[in-house]
């Protein structure tokens, strides 16, 4: 059994809707959470310095969150606007040192990239980076101060509301539950789209037409054998907002399954065999299972 530990949240503005200020026991990292909009009205607080922040939201039912690492993150926290980032951030996490304490760009680059990691693997949030931060390299000395760190971070992030670390053991579960309260859609009728860096999610609605949903990820990449007319959705929907980082942000529909999944992957396949149940069956197994 562990041992118990003591966190302390103080309500700087007498507000819980405002700015916190957290403590963890024998901990010289002390962390923040503060409202975009009161970001500009934070600079008096222990922000010039070396940490490492989380930016949270929400968007189109799907949580998301931004990892960064700044020398100043204050400086760097009134640098993520709607129009440099192109997504709108409604709260910031940071993790400084404290008096005592010492957090250097080394250390900040490998929690960063550690933390992206983690939360990329846990995946029960929509990640904003552009890119996999790059791991620097530090001494197995430092190396186990910031294991030791990301322990703790872990321990205060949830108390502020939030749960990025938190694996999402049934994704498909709650998927239907999101789906069935919404008359588009039979729970029954979800495929998955899952490759290397694409992970998609369809579904047929109620007059049989193909959905791909919101929070759906796909490929980046683009090859000569895609159809034009998809590659012009793409860039159509990239330029109206509807793609960020790779992932969608409103459910899309389309005129088949060959068509979907080829948006998805970047290039001409057929939909029907790479459309899979949650149970494994390709789309043109279970088409034929429903006409027995």
């Amino acid at each position: 059994m562990g041992h118990g530990k003591s966190i302390t949240v103080y309500l700087m503005d007498g507000d819980a809707n405002e700015r916190y200020q957290v403590t963890l026991d024998n901990w010289n990292i002390e962390s923040y959470k503060i409202p975009y909009e009161m970001i500009l009205q934070s600079s008096d607080l222990n922000l010039h310095t070396a940490g490492i922040y989380f930016l949270f939201g929400y968007q189109d039912s799907q949580n998301f969150v931004y990892v960064g690492e700044a020398e100043d993150v204050y400086r760097r926290l009134t640098q993520h606007t709607p129009e440099k980032d192109k997504f709108i951030w409604d709260t910031a996490v940071v993790f400084v040192a404290t008096g005592d304490g010492v957090l250097d760009k080394a250390k900040i680059r490998y929690l960063e990239n550690r933390l992206y990691s983690i939360i990329k693997t846990a995946n029960s949030y929509i990640l904003w980076n552009k890119n996999k931060p790059t791991k620097s390299r530090i001494s197995k000395p430092s190396e186990d101060s910031m294991e030791s760190a990301i322990d703790k971070i872990k321990l205060v992030i949830p108390v502020l509301g939030y749960t990025p670390f938190n694996k999402r053991k049934y994704r498909s579960k709650k998927l239907e539950e999101k789906i069935v309260s919404s008359s588009k859609v039979d729970a029954k009728k979800v495929f998955y789209i899952n490759q290397k860096e694409v992970e998609a999610t369809c579904a047929l609605d109620s007059n049989e037409k193909f959905l791909l949903l919101a929070g759906s990820k796909i490929s980046s990449d683009i090859q000569t054998s895609l159809r034009k007319n998809i590659i012009k959705k793409r860039t159509e929907m990239t330029k109206e907002g509807n793609i960020v980082n790779n992932i969608i942000q409103r459910d899309t529909y389309f005129d088949s399954a060959t068509a979907i999944a080829s948006f998805v992957v970047g290039y001409s396949v057929n939909g029907k065999k790479l459309l899979k149940t949650e149970d494994g069956r390709t789309l043109a197994e279970y088409l034929e299972s429903i006409s027995i």
